[in-house]
């Protein structure tokens, strides 16, 4: 071979890694890049809780280094919590991890400074699970019921001072860190046989006066869905007036809880509504909870939410929550990361999200070395 093949060979080779290795790239008519290529994060999992709090802004730096090297390009850290604690100083959430630091600000910044986008990640409802904590300690007329009628750790989207008070909060992240996207997590009911609050469930005894019993459960979920959506028009029109450009997301379990759902998240509306930008359908899809069927549940899943975007025009992004490890199951290998990728990449997602940056890294060098996030990006780019 001559020099000059040589060279020109060698040019190739390089020009291909770079191709297939970095990032892809497609330009939107936003101005955003796609595909979307994140990861959750668990603040109090990127340092350890006796340093000092430069040992601490270190790590974060390290951990931030580490996810850019992978490939992936949104951090995706917690705000909030379903215990309704906050992870950074707020003035608006009673209970604070970190009362005296922001370690939010500081992902933030390192994240920024590594020219990564942020999206933090806001529990919005969830406040206890069985027990009453944060917020509705001193506000108990906020909380759900459970059959009993004894207030549970969630908060009622159908009272009108407690939809202020979460919108609130959104605001709060959005003016102190202007991140480049919100996501909503826990934005639906309890999935649980539940009563609302007692002025909530006012409201709809009234509604329910002369309904026939066969029309009053559509009537219930009508009401359900109303408050929620209500919550969602509430976040989207206040963060977007403070910060015009930001997009809004939510996690949503997919298509199954547009209609007739317990935990009524109508996002097909919200869509329809130019509410939000992106839904991260769950892939929570394992041997674990569906046995040999899993991947083609997991299929249908994915294909259902995006027939609904289809059905609503296309407006806004479907993409995959990546569940490494989970309440439903998790990966064993690296290579199973790969097998929910392709898939989803055949189906035309817009992205994915990994749940959680910590339980992704120890199969990061597998992953690096496959290139599986890589492919998945210029899959998508290639359609996009």
């Amino acid at each position: 071979m001559t020099n000059m093949k040589r060279i020109a060979v060698r040019f190739f080779l390089c020009w291909l890694a770079i191709t297939c290795l970095a990032p892809a790239r497609s330009s939107r008519a936003d101005g955003r890049e796609r595909p979307f290529l994140g990861a959750y994060l668990n603040i109090p999992r990127l340092f350890d809780a006796s340093d000092s709090l430069p040992d601490r802004e270190r790590a974060i730096g390290r951990q931030l280094d580490e996810f850019k090297a992978s490939g992936l390009r949104v951090v995706m850290p917690y705000a909030t919590t379903t215990s309704g604690e906050a992870l950074y100083p707020s003035n608006v959430i009673p209970d604070k991890r970190y009362a005296d630091w922001d370690p939010l600000a500081v992902v933030v910044a390192a994240a920024k400074a590594r020219q990564l986008e942020v999206y933090p990640v806001a529990c919005v409802l969830a406040c206890g699970k069985d027990a009453l904590k944060g917020i509705l300690r001193t506000h108990q007329e906020w909380a759900l019921r459970d059959e009993a009628g004894r207030p549970i750790g969630h908060i009622s989207p159908c009272h009108p001072q407690a939809r202020a008070w979460v919108t609130s909060v959104m605001a709060e992240i959005v003016d102190r860190y202007r991140p480049d996207g919100l996501l909503l997590d826990y934005l639906r009911f309890n999935n649980r046989p539940m009563q609302l609050d007692p002025r909530g469930a006012a409201e709809l005894a009234v509604r329910l006066r002369g309904v026939s019993p066969e029309n009053r459960p559509r009537v219930v979920q009508q009401f359900k869905e109303a408050g929620l959506t209500e919550l969602m028009r509430s976040i989207s029109v206040d963060v977007r007036r403070r910060q015009p450009g930001i997009r809004i997301a939510i996690y949503s379990w997919g298509p199954h809880v547009v209609e007739n759902h317990r935990v009524a998240q109508d996002w097909e509306t919200w869509a329809k509504r130019k509410y939000i930008d992106m839904v991260n359908v769950s892939g929570y899809c394992y041997r674990a909870n569906y046995g040999d069927r899993y991947l083609q549940v997991f299929k249908e899943r994915l294909a259902g939410a995006l027939a609904i975007n289809r059905r609503a025009g296309g407006p806004v992004d479907v993409t995959l929550c990546l569940g490494i490890r989970t309440s439903h199951g998790r990966i064993e290998e690296a290579a199973e990361v790969n097998d929910y990728l392709s898939i989803a990449q055949r189906l035309g997602v817009d992205g994915a999200a990994v749940f959680t940056w910590d339980y992704l890294r120890p199969y990061l060098d597998a992953i690096s070395r496959d290139a599986y996030f890589a492919n998945f990006a210029a899959g998508l780019a290639t359609r996009q």
